[in-house]
């Protein structure tokens, strides 16, 4: 076999080129396996939240003092659930919108953004908008007298 010098690139540049393909694949495709972070930026449904990766957030004896509790990073709220007041119900308080911190309004039971005055039920589906998109929803229980929440 007689290889010239440009033969031999082109063999050595078609190699190269299909030694890329399969990491090339993997780039483009989607991930199976979730990472630490999205649990935070994606929605999660409630009930495929993890068990067992609870951490707590306050006592009950806040939450009933308080109407609300809230995280000490500022990302989760927890409020009674208003149909069943032996349950808590805990969300993401960004709101979807625009990225502001909703408050809760215990007289109308609802989340609100202090921004643009989205509103949220207590289970963070959307009210009224601008927001349209319901904040993110956590599992959340009580035990001992602390209030817990998986997220």
């Amino acid at each position: 076999m007689n290889l010239n010098r440009r033969k031999l690139l082109s063999w050595f540049g078609l190699g190269w080129l299909a030694s890329l393909l399969p990491s090339s694949l993997i780039g483009c495709s989607e991930a199976t396996t979730p990472t630490a972070s999205s649990s935070k930026s994606s929605p999660e449904s409630v009930a495929a939240a993890p068990s067992g990766n609870f951490k707590a957030i306050g006592t009950v004896a806040q939450l009933d003092k308080d109407k609300v509790l809230v995280s000490s990073d500022k990302t989760i709220a927890v409020v009674r659930n208003p149909s069943d007041a032996t349950k808590v119900l805990a969300v993401n308080a960004t709101c979807t919108h625009k990225g502001c911190t909703v408050a809760w309004n215990s007289a109308s039971t609802e989340f609100v953004c202090p921004c643009h005055d989205a509103k949220f039920a207590a289970d963070g589906a959307v009210r009224q908008g601008p927001a349209d998109k319901p904040l993110q929803r956590f599992a959340a229980k009580i035990e001992n007298g602390q209030v817990l929440v998986s997220a």
